[in-house]
């Protein structure tokens, strides 16, 4: 009798540990899984800009450690030029003062930047307008 009752208990604690270790590992996975959001951005050219055929509009968030996000657009017609950021919302939660950026590349060069990043705004919610310059 006593080595059934040691034995059911020795399978209650394992089924136990079992079931703290399966949570364990799911909280650990819900704490990694990104949480993508979009940001509507329009970037406004400097009025007479004509685009080359290769012309590419990128357009990035980033803070002190480095680019959070980007992405790559073909601009086509006057403007603005519109773009969707997708960012993950933890990571701009940790992030330091985080700014968005444009700039055009044309023939293989930089013609045209973001003269001053903007504040990424609060919630990570836009539009965002983001004017370019002729880069100097």
């Amino acid at each position: 009798m006593a080595v059934a009752r040691n034995s059911l208990l020795s399978a209650v604690r394992h089924h136990r540990i079992g079931i703290a270790a399966l949570t364990l590992l799911m909280l650990a996975g819900c704490a990694g899984t990104p949480e993508f959001a979009d940001l509507d951005v329009q970037v406004e050219p400097p009025g007479g800009v004509e685009l080359a055929q290769d012309a590419e509009l990128r357009v990035w968030l980033s803070d002190a450690g480095g680019t959070l996000a980007e992405t790559r657009a073909t601009p086509s017609g006057a403007g603005p030029w519109p773009a969707a950021l997708r960012f993950d919302r933890r990571t701009l939660e940790a992030a330091s003062a985080p700014r968005l950026a444009a700039e055009l590349r044309q023939q293989g060069r930089i013609t045209h930047i973001t003269p001053e990043p903007a504040e990424m705004p609060a919630g990570g919610r836009g539009p965002v307008s983001l004017p370019l310059e002729p880069r100097p």
